[in-house]
């Protein structure tokens, strides 16, 4: 329900609430997952698809499948991709990853862009995504993170608690769906936890990288 509420202006509230900044985050999310022609790419929580879309301007000829359980974010995503001329090898399907039926050691790269935290259940989650992996794939997760310095870490909740909400209230007229990505960020994993959950459910070579202000980070773990 949240986020059928701020579908329609969801790109408009992730430029004021980052400055702009999630689309340099997204271009090193691109860079950590290193997609290649033809390889076969699944990206969840898909929302409105600027990561697919992302994807596709780098590499068109993927195979790519866009998941979300919210449908009128999945609609924002088809529109998008035909919009910019993406009609072909591309497959939509509306269901949460925990529940989803997917194809068995079928994609070489899985890429998750500030969902992961909204999942209900991430270990059955990542127990899906392993199983849909190719050996020698690959899962790519860019989330939020809690600064550890205790001076950005008072910065950065006081912003998410305090203006965010706000901000949300006065672009799109909804405060309590911004009050809760403040709580969801709040609440969410650390960066080790985040590790452990990779190596608890199949993933090797698990690794994360924060960015620059320690409020995001890139986790990759494989499948070997």
């Amino acid at each position: 329900k949240i986020f059928s509420t701020v579908s329609n202006k969801y790109d408009l509230m992730n430029d004021a609430m980052s400055f702009g900044l999630h689309r340099l985050w997204k271009e090193k999310m691109l860079l950590v997952s290193k997609p290649q022609d033809n390889e076969t790419v699944l990206d969840i929580a898909t929302g409105t698809g600027d990561i697919a879309l992302k994807l596709l301007n780098k590499r068109n000829s993927l195979n790519i499948t866009c998941l979300d359980e919210n449908n009128d974010m999945l609609q924002l995503c088809k529109d998008r991709l035909v919009d910019n001329g993406y009609i072909n090898n591309i497959e939509f399907i509306n269901s949460s990853i925990e529940d989803a039926d997917l194809a068995k050691n079928y994609y070489s790269l899985v890429t998750i862009a500030f969902g992961f935290r909204n999942f209900t259940d991430h270990s059955k989650a990542l127990d899906n995504i392993y199983k849909s992996i190719l050996p020698g794939g690959r899962l790519v997760i860019m989330e939020f993170s809690t600064p550890e310095n205790n001076i950005l870490k008072n910065i950065f909740e006081k912003y998410t608690h305090l203006i965010i909400p706000n901000m949300g209230k006065f672009l799109v007229n909804d405060y309590d769906s911004y009050k809760y990505l403040a709580d969801s960020i709040s609440s969410y994993y650390t960066l080790a936890e985040v590790d452990q959950l990779f190596t608890e459910n199949g993933f090797e070579n698990a690794r994360h990288e924060l960015l620059p202000g320690s409020m995001v980070s890139i986790h990759i773990g494989f499948k070997c």
